[in-house]
């Protein structure tokens, strides 16, 4: 219980001072979209290629893995359909399928899986199947939809994820751990280092949106961000669970990895990509905000259920 309270507090500190920097106006008018250009443009595409290349896929394929990409397909593809259903947009139900399927598995879930699971490598499978899979698929949606974006031919649709810095780089990342290559520590050490930009620039990132989050929002934004929650905070962890338990009949304590791998927050990233791409940035923010104060006592009540 304590790694729990540990990895919440280092994340809290980092919000805390997103959010002074943005209620002290210390960046600017422009601070937020410039940290959030840095990030997504190099930050997050170093991380990405760093992350993937120096592991194998195979990695994914591991059962605790396997239940924690079904889950989050599941939740993913229910909120896609209640968005077509409530004709919530295509752009906007993208980062609500986002927002609950992405769960924080860097900045929280790695010092989270050190400190109460003991390895940092059960969160591995969940950001290898995040970062190869989900993101690029996203990011291409979101291009393809921009509203302002001119009547695009044959060619311009197909190219659209080649025109994406963090769809490249977990493209590139994937050929290279697919192919077995090696890469030399001249080459990973350099993007290693830029990519310890991206956690904190995205925790900061979100802090600074939070300046101005009104807890009341529109039916809009109500009633998808409620169906979000209700889907990363309580559906996800019990099907996570009654997959475990049920169909893959895992001993208690992988039950216990693959539940609380379910009951981690909304990622921070999805909060940069609703910024970046200016559309379900309430959304984002909520959901990440209040999956983030219920993962508290969830991962507590879970610690102490499994023992």
């Amino acid at each position: 219980m304590d790694g729990v309270l540990k990895g919440f507090f280092v994340v809290g500190m980092v919000l805390l001072v997103g959010y002074i920097l943005a209620r002290t106006n210390a960046l600017g008018p422009h601070g937020t979209k410039v940290l959030s250009t840095l990030t997504f443009m190099v930050g997050l595409p170093s991380l990405m290629f760093s992350t993937i290349a120096s592991r194998h896929i195979s990695e994914v394929l591991s059962q605790t893995g396997l239940i924690s990409v079904v889950t989050a397909l599941c939740v993913m593809a229910l909120f896609a359909l209640s968005g077509a259903i409530g004709r919530w947009g295509v752009r906007r139900t993208t980062i609500g399928a986002l927002a609950t399927g992405i769960v924080n598995s860097t900045n929280l879930g790695v010092p989270l899986s050190l400190y109460i699971l003991g390895s940092a490598t059960f969160v591995t499978p969940i950001m290898l199947f995040q970062l190869a899979l989900v993101t690029p698929v996203a990011l291409t949606i979101l291009d393809l939809t921009d509203p302002e974006g001119k009547r695009a031919s044959v060619w311009s649709i197909l190219s659209t994820p080649l025109r994406n810095p963090v769809t490249v780089a977990a493209v590139l990342g994937v050929i290279v751990s697919a192919a077995g290559i090696e890469l030399p520590a001249l080459v990973l050490d350099p993007l290693k280092l830029v990519a310890q930009l991206t956690v904190p620039l995205m925790l900061i990132i979100f802090g600074m949106s939070l300046h101005g989050l009104s807890p009341r929002q529109s039916t809009a934004d109500r009633v998808p961000t409620l169906f979000a929650v209700i889907l990363k905070s309580a559906v996800q962890p019990a099907l996570a669970w009654l997959l475990a338990v049920f169909v893959f009949r895992l001993d208690t304590f992988s039950t216990f990895v693959v539940t609380a791998c379910a009951i981690l927050p909304t990622g921070q990233n999805v909060v940069l990509y609703a910024v970046r791409y200016g559309v379900g940035q309430n959304l984002a923010q909520s959901t990440a905000v209040i999956t983030s104060a219920l993962a508290v006592p969830l991962l507590l009540g879970a610690a102490w259920m499994f023992g």
